[in-house]
């Protein structure tokens, strides 16, 4: 009886909508490999919202995989996929060459066509964090924090000189120790710490070349190696706190948490927390998946694992039947609604939400387009009178 009890309440459908999970995240890390050189793969992201400073209002920051060495480059909020070429053109490229991979988040500066075409010309591969999983960028989102702590400290009151920080802020981040590799940005890049003080005194005793450069090879060694344990470490803290996801292959059906998607509710506390089973399209890496999405949902199709669920076969057959769209005698296909619960004003123009007989589909709709829903729409204006209403949609009868 209680597996039985337990099996009927896992499989309901309002049940998985609504209740918050109390199970750890799924998903275990997967830490992308470490570069053999420095320079090979950069990390790049924008800081944007800040005040004028010299006509900038953003930062790009840039990151070398490897040895963690930054450029902090001011721009504008307005930047494009141009912008962000010339930009890497003049501050990166000129001293670093051509990076073999570049990893991002997924603005518009970043999967621009230029971008991607001129990625394409230079033999760079593109990577993009997953929608709503920044572990993927994560060091340079943990770069703006600090960049942005920097800036803070020492900031006018007015906060309209940043850009003259940022020089001073770049060189003590690049000469400051850096956790994961036990070297400061500047050392593992070069080999030496630069001078920075009245009274340094230079270095003493630089190798000849061929040994500087053996030296320079067995540092970039140790950097790697010191990278891998370092990701091992965080691996193993972030696997702590996550399981194992479910095993979800193409053409399986999932639900998607609902906590990054904006909701047409009144109040997003009472809003379900996943939203319908979605049809698995393609595994994309190894922990996200891309969706059937409908067109109304404007987001990006790929999402990690840990925003998914799998939709499991009710052994209740709870699940209504889809039946088949009904012909018109003009031939054209129709759907039955089974339920108006919304209207809304969208683009001027009315529409209601409603629901299809036999699946489980909510869909914003114009009122144009419910011909055979129209007692429904007058009884849903009669349970809720001051919801927004078409002007062809007669007024209840005063009583």
């Amino acid at each position: 009886m209680k597996k039985s009890v337990n099996d009927y309440v896992a499989n309901c459908e309002s049940c998985i909508r609504n209740k918050h999970s109390n199970q750890v995240p799924p998903g275990l890390l997967n830490p992308i490999e470490a570069p053999d050189k420095p320079w090979e793969e950069i990390t790049f992201d924008l800081i944007t919202g800040l005040l004028e400073s010299e006509g900038f209002t953003a930062i790009l920051t840039v990151v070398d995989r490897l040895t963690k060495m930054v450029h902090f480059i001011p721009t504008t909020n307005e930047a494009n996929g141009v912008d962000v070429a010339n930009l890497f053109l003049s501050y990166v490229w000129k001293l670093h060459g051509l990076p073999r991979k570049t990893i991002s988040d997924r603005g518009p500066q970043f999967t621009s066509q230029f971008l991607k075409r001129l990625h394409k010309r230079l033999d760079i591969k593109p990577s993009f964090s997953t929608a709503y999983h920044p572990q993927t960028d994560g060091q340079t989102e943990r770069l703006n924090q600090v960049v942005e702590l920097y800036l803070r400290h020492y900031v006018s009151h007015r906060q309209d000189d940043w850009v003259g920080l940022l020089p001073l802020a770049e060189f003590a981040y690049n000469n400051g120790t850096n956790a994961s590799t036990g070297k400061t940005p500047f050392f593992a890049n070069y080999g030496f710490h630069p001078r920075f003080a009245v009274g340094d005194k230079e270095g003493q005793g630089l190798l000849i070349a061929d040994d500087h450069a053996e030296w320079l090879q067995k540092g970039y060694d140790e950097l790697k190696a010191a990278l891998t344990v370092s990701q091992e470490r965080m691996k193993e803290y972030y696997d702590r706190k996550h399981r194992a996801s479910e095993a979800i292959k193409i053409g399986d059906s999932v639900w998607l948490d609902n906590r990054n998607i904006q909701s047409q509710r009144p109040a997003r506390k009472l809003s379900a927390k996943r939203i319908r089973p979605f049809k698995v399209l393609a595994k994309v890496g190894k922990h996200a998946f891309k969706l059937e999405l409908p067109h109304t949902l404007k987001v990006h199709p790929v999402f990690p694992v840990a925003l998914l669920s799998l939709k499991k076969e009710d052994p209740y057959e709870r699940d209504p039947p889809q039946p088949p769209p009904e012909v018109t005698p003009e031939g054209d296909i129709e759907y039955k609604v089974e339920q108006v619960q919304d209207s809304r004003r969208h683009r001027g123009k009315i529409q209601y939400y409603v629901k299809w007989l036999g699946y489980n589909e909510w869909t914003w709709e114009p009122y144009e387009h419910l011909s055979n829903a129209k007692e429904m729409i007058a009884d849903f204006h009669r349970r809720h009178p001051n919801a927004l209403r078409h002007p062809q949609v007669p007024k209840p009868p005063r009583t």
